[in-house]
């Protein structure tokens, strides 16, 4: 069995329709029925069994109304409602907005909100609440911790900088249920920064401040779910939220999220193997390969790429890395098989660009070619730069960012590389984060190791990096011309994506970086669990990776199958009920 979204999907060309959820023709809802009225699929259990718990860091808020980085998990995407939401296959999708459109001249995006929205207290939500939260995002007062995020929107830099006025900002409530958005060029990706857009209730901010968002009486907010419980440092609670009327109604009846102090990480593998977790997330190589070799849990391992990159940057600037043939000397010396299969064995896959696997726009089979490992290659060009075995070659230090940041001893594997292929004895200095973003935006920075992983599903995101107004000392004038191109294109996606796959290939055949590895997350998650998410998309990999801060939780939901790992009390009580032998 298998739940299918019949859409309309966005394209840079079109106007978003709107969604529904639909069954196939040989596919009809099961005996049960949630408490919002909501059939459950066929192979659901009934509704007292569908209770999903994970652990979660304990933080502030349930609201990013003043901080992002202070929310507990991606909770905050369950209780609040954003203008759009994203499936499986990485394609928007309505949620507070039924549809949208851009102008003729590409400057400004109209969003269309549902017309009956309401928040849990029956308060009407309009398009001003929406205004209203991105003003307050862009108050300089506010100091919002993810701001940046947002400054393709028309004065959002300026007014964060307190050089104009809030009202300057290009976000407008034309009515009711229409929201603008303006911006200074075509923008053909702002949409999907929109994913990022949950609603704070501005009746409920201006009389409770942030704390609007810490309480089960004042948290009353647009999502499919409500608070009902949050005792600090034990569990956070949600249920489905009856006033929801959007259209992503879920079919969970509990999300149980089991708080720790991040500093202190609970034992989460062993917690999954007694049952009070329903997923848990594996931290180590010992674990995972724990996981890997074990009959019973092996199979529900679930692994996929972070979409994020860690690569050596240069400063093409200056001597020795201004010489094509040193960067490509480099880029040749490096096994990044070998650097996997040693150093990061289960936890990441080689790189040979920029743009991850199943990432829009990615084509490495195309690129694997261009900076092969290939020492005696690597030797030749780095003695035809001059430095013949290593000869005359500065000192280099290559900085990395944190302790483990890069994953353990994959700087030292890369210096032994380098001294291996190429004679080069190089320096490796780690850094704290701060100075290191300090002294590389500064030029400081001759050689490093660095990640950088995506915010936004757009080649823009990953590829913008390497632009002249980006992080590093590298400029090519063909890329930023192709980039300006892509950035802005509106009606077009094909030529779009085209430009990006050439922009790209410049940016690994010039050697800007030599891309070393893609992260991977390892989870477990319960056999009894369904969700698309996580079964193969389109592209080959898992919504899951998304569904952290997009949301696809909504379709998630327990089979029947849990019927034969305990009963629905065994399931509510969770951790303490493990521990202690008594449910909460």
């Amino acid at each position: 069995m298998r739940i299918r979204f019949s859409i309309a999907v966005l394209s840079v060309t079109c106007i978003a329709c709107t969604a529904a959820l639909a069954w196939t023709d040989t596919e009809k809802p099961g005996p049960y029925t949630n408490s919002i009225g909501i059939p459950l699929p066929p192979d659901a259990a009934p509704p007292e069994y569908q209770v999903f718990t994970s652990f979660k860091a304990e933080n502030r808020y349930l609201d990013m109304a003043t901080s992002h980085y202070q929310v507990v998990g991606h909770d905050y995407a369950l209780v609040n409602e954003p203008l759009v939401r994203m499936d499986r296959n990485y394609n928007l999708l309505p949620a507070a907005a039924t549809r949208w459109e851009v102008s003729g001249d590409g400057l400004t995006w109209k969003f269309h909100l549902q017309p009956d929205l309401v928040f849990a207290d029956g308060h009407p939500l309009t398009a001003y609440d929406f205004e209203d939260t991105f003003k307050r995002w862009a108050d300089p007062a506010t100091g919002f911790d993810l701001e940046w995020f947002y400054r393709s929107i028309r004065n959002w830099g300026e007014v964060v900088a307190a050089r104009l006025p809030v009202d300057s900002l290009g976000i407008r409530a034309l009515d009711d249920h229409t929201i603008a958005f303006a911006t200074d060029d075509p923008t053909p990706y702002l949409p999907l920064i929109l994913t990022f857009s949950w609603v704070t209730p501005s009746h409920l901010f201006e009389k409770y401040g942030p704390g609007w968002s810490t309480r089960p009486e004042t948290l009353l907010g647009s999502g499919p779910f409500r608070l009902v419980e949050w005792s600090k440092l034990d569990r956070i609670v949600l249920e489905p939220n009856p006033h929801y009327r959007g259209p992503h109604k879920p079919y969970l009846e509990k999300v149980v999220s089991k708080l720790f102090n991040a500093a202190v990480p609970p034992p989460m593998l062993s917690s999954y193997e007694a049952g009070a977790v329903d997923q848990a997330t594996l931290s180590n190589q010992a674990e995972i390969n724990r996981v890997k070799n074990d009959s019973g849990l092996r199979d529900q391992l679930d692994t996929y790429m972070a979409f994020g990159t860690t690569y050596l940057m240069m400063d093409t600037f200056k001597p020795p890395f201004d010489d094509l043939r040193v960067r490509q000397a480099f880029s040749h010396a490096i096994d990044t098989a070998a650097l996997v299969e040693s150093a990061l064995q289960g936890v990441a896959v080689p790189a040979v660009s920029m743009l991850p696997d199943g990432f829009p726009a990615a084509s490495p089979g195309e690129l694997a070619p261009v900076q092969r490992f290939d020492p005696v290659l690597a030797r030749r060009l780095l003695a035809e730069a001059g430095y013949p075995d290593g000869r005359g070659f500065p000192r280099i230090v290559m900085w990395i960012r944190g302790t483990n940041l890069q994953g353990g001893q994959a700087p030292q594997a890369v210096q032994a590389m380098l001294k291996r292929n190429l004679n080069l004895d190089i320096g490796v200095q780690n850094t704290e984060a701060k100075l290191f973003m300090e002294s590389m935006y500064q030029g400081d920075i001759a050689f490093a190791m660095i990640p950088y992983g995506y915010d936004y599903m757009d080649p823009s995101n990953l590829l913008g990096i390497w632009l002249s107004t980006g992080r590093h000392a590298w400029y090519n004038q063909r890329f930023e011309s192709i980039m300006a191109e892509a950035n802005h294109l509106i009606g077009d996606p094909e030529r779009r994506i085209a430009l990006y796959k050439e922009a790209e290939r410049i940016v690994v055949e010039d050697v800007a970086g030599v891309f070393l590895w893609h992260r991977q997350h390892n989870e477990l998650w319960k056999p009894y669990l369904h969700t698309g998410a996580l079964e193969r998309n389109d592209r080959g990999g898992y919504a899951i990776r998304v569904d952290k801060h997009l949301n696809l939780s909504t379709t998630l939901y327990v089979t029947e199958e849990v019927a034969r790992n305990g009963s629905a009390e065994d399931r509510d009580g969770g951790f303490w009920h493990w521990l202690f032998g008594s449910g909460r």
